[in-house]
């Protein structure tokens, strides 16, 4: 038996192996819950040590093939600071290197990590996209719903060819997405049509347009999966229209509704990245504190970065 480091496409068999490595983010960590979907989605490498999982990493081109976005990196505790996430990602880069298309490298983090590795990752990335991290938490038998009032009737399922559209108009992106950048399921996509079929497997998005209906004003994206006993609902938001987004929370609250009394759960969570600014936050935030739940002052990731560097 030897020591050395090996690294290898993760299957779907690692799954256990995978989850051994250790519970990260205090219990939010959502790779159990979406582990399968990452094999679908993602190219993904495990770090074996005498047949012991102890590193894992994920990644993809977007971008229509130019920047290359790594994902759900962990190593074992045992095994930190000894160079495993260093082997994964070299692994990486020697395949992508003969790939002419690949010019980027995009990452998104928190600020519990900047705390830790910031001066690191500075050095080596610029900094593209920064948006606020907020946590809303609540007990089901505390949620109430059935209390709020909106016409979120206006807020439509967007499709393909709906994004297609916002995309391909300067003035919908640039009023729309700080940064140029639009950040479903906490990945960093430019604007592109090529980007649409990556972002909407799984992933929905949601639009309200203005009263002449001749633009977008507000745009929210949203996911659900569960983590044991909690139903989780991630949503991100574009746009500075307080009553539209509000009306987006509404319909969002309502479908969360549905879904959980198609599911076993005892708890709700709900991630919500937004760019507004703290008088703006309050207000919308109030929507969720309508229908029973809280907004948890006691979580520690409040930030989102978005870095990218030129690998070319």
């Amino acid at each position: 038996m030897t020591d050395r480091l090996v690294i290898r496409r993760a299957t779907l068999e690692d799954y256990q192996g995978v989850m051994d490595i250790g519970d990260i983010y205090e219990g939010r960590d959502y790779l159990p819950a979406m582990y399968e979907k990452y094999i679908k989605w993602f190219n993904c490498r495990v770090a074996e040590k005498n047949g012991e999982i102890v590193g894992f990493n994920g990644e993809r081109l977007v971008d229509g093939g130019m920047t290359l976005c790594t994902v759900a990196a962990r190593v074992k505790e045992a095994y930190q600071g000894q160079g495993v996430l260093a082997a994964i990602l070299k692994d990486i880069y020697e395949f992508y290197q003969d790939k002419e298309s690949v010019k980027y490298e995009a990452i998104a983090t928190g600020n519990v990590n900047m705390g830790v590795n910031g001066d690191k990752i500075r050095r080596r990335f610029t900094q593209i996209l920064q948006m606020v991290h907020v946590e809303i938490i609540g007990e089901v038998t505390d949620f109430k719903p059935n209390t709020m009032e909106s016409d979120e009737t206006k807020v439509q399922e967007l499709t393909s060819e709906d994004l297609k559209e916002i995309f391909q108009s300067k003035d919908s992106c640039s009023r729309l997405f700080p940064g140029e950048r639009i950040v479903p399921n906490w990945y960093p996509y430019r604007l592109l049509p090529e980007n649409i079929p990556l972002m909407i497997d799984g992933s929905k998005f949601w639009g309200t347009k203005c009263s002449d209906q001749s633009k977008y004003t507000t745009l929210t994206v949203t996911e659900f999966y569960n983590l044991r006993e909690r139903i989780v609902l991630k949503i991100c938001v574009y746009g500075n229209d307080i009553i539209d987004i509000k009306r987006h929370f509404v319909k969002h609250i309502q479908n969360l509704r549905h879904l959980i009394k198609l599911r076993t759960c005892s708890l709700i969570m709900i991630q919500l990245i937004h760019s507004l600014d703290c008088q703006d936050a309050k207000t919308i935030l109030s929507v969720f504190e309508k229908c029973g739940l809280t907004i948890n002052s006691d979580f520690p990731t409040n930030t989102l970065f978005i870095f990218e560097r030129e690998i070319k």
